[in-house]
């Protein structure tokens, strides 16, 4: 019997949760069903991991994040080539530009393919031009009426969806991205006061961490802006801050300018991340928008307390009040006020409030295998 192949399309292999559920589908399905080939950007940073567990990957020269209609067009004419070499059964396009280009390309194909595509959170968001947001649910739309099934990974984008009339009900799918669930009894040798040394931190230091990109999107400037009240008033309190992008130079400014250099540490991209978990005090996000970051999940696993800007998803897994806060968007006194409720003592938690299963990456996998088997079935129907 035939292997289905499948194609999955990702703009760039960047550190995130959408990159890594990815990586996982492809290195990880059923190799006596499926058969896996990867198409990405160049320039992301599991690219030399994806060139390691990857058998057939595909690097697209033009494919970048940013609108650049010259570039598109060659990016969209290189997808077009490797997909027609390729005749897959199944495309599983991921992110917007790659969503776009990706679908554009599997309508050209003569064999048609099934097509799938995953929304990690919508390409606009209500903090954008009118015209240009409304642009983006144009395309939406457009795509989504050759899109055969579109995966949500939040109730909350699925909502929008409906809302906005971008796809019928009977087209969408809610599919929670999956982590590798983590708890604090994977960490028995774990030292935190080690971890802390290594750091170069003192011993009584309080913990408050970020884990997301220096981009608009994450909004890191308003975590120094709540850093700077938070240590006001407790100076031992040094927030530890995940990831890079565009913002790192306006970030170290604003740092620089409130003498917080002692009590913010922007550490880049690290390995470590669930032993920083298991070290830290606070976990804390003030995003923008977002679709459901798996970086709260990981968190909220290792029954760490969150405080996070009310965007995208994010409200499926933290109960205000209960195992953390939820904030305003743009209000970084309150998100102050609500870290230092947890730092101070007065905010007793309860991280079991929800339910983390749905997002363990092996259940993710499981129901995506059933997906393709659900299409696949209905294209030998119309075969």
């Amino acid at each position: 019997m035939d292997r289905t192949k499948i194609v999955f399309i990702i703009t760039k292999l960047e550190l995130g949760g959408a990159q890594k559920s990815v990586l996982y589908s492809a290195e990880n399905l059923d190799k006596n069903k499926f058969e896996t080939f990867l198409l990405c950007g160049e320039g992301g940073y599991f690219d030399e991991y994806a060139r390691q567990r990857i058998k057939n990957i595909f690097f697209i020269k033009n494919l970048q994040r940013q609108i650049r209609p010259f570039k598109d067009f060659f990016a969209f004419l290189e997808i077009l080539t490797i997909l027609r070499n390729i005749r897959p059964d199944i495309i599983h396009t991921n992110s917007s530009k790659a969503g776009i280009l990706g679908r554009a390309a599997a309508k050209l194909i003569c064999k048609r393919p099934k097509i799938v595509h995953t929304a990690h959170g919508f390409g606009f968001n209500d903090r954008q031009n009118y015209l240009i947001r409304n642009f983006y649910i144009f395309l939406e739309r457009i795509f989504a009426r050759f899109t055969d099934k579109i995966i949500f990974v939040s109730l909350r984008d699925l909502k929008t969806a409906l809302k906005l009339k971008i796809a019928r009900a009977e087209k969408c799918r809610l599919l929670r991205a999956g982590v590798e669930l983590k708890t604090k009894g994977n960490f028995r040798d774990f030292s935190r006061a080690r971890k802390i040394k290594s750091l170069g931190l003192n011993e009584n230091a309080k913990i408050i961490l970020s884990v997301a990109n220096l981009k608009p999107q994450k909004n890191p400037l308003d975590m120094v802006r709540a850093a700077k009240i938070v240590c006001e008033k407790i100076p031992n309190a040094v927030f530890l801050y995940l990831g890079t992008g565009e913002l790192e130079k306006r970030a170290k400014n604003l740092i620089a300018q409130n003498n917080l250099q002692n009590n913010f540490k922007l550490l880049g991209h690290r390995d470590d991340t669930a032993e920083l978990l298991a070290t830290a005090d606070v976990f804390a996000l003030s995003s923008l928008w977002e679709g459901l970051p798996m970086a709260l999940v990981e968190a909220l696993s290792m029954e760490l307390p969150a405080v996070c800007y009310d965007a995208g998803g994010i409200s499926e897994l933290l109960q205000d009040g209960k195992n953390g806060f939820l904030i305003e968007r743009g209000n970084f006194e309150a998100l102050a006020d609500a870290i230092l409720k947890i730092l101070d003592g007065s905010f007793k938690f309860d991280c079991s409030v929800v339910d983390l299963q749905e997002f363990d990456i092996k259940e993710m996998l499981k129901k995506q295998e059933e997906l393709y088997e659900f299409v696949t079935n209905d294209r030998n129907k119309d075969t």
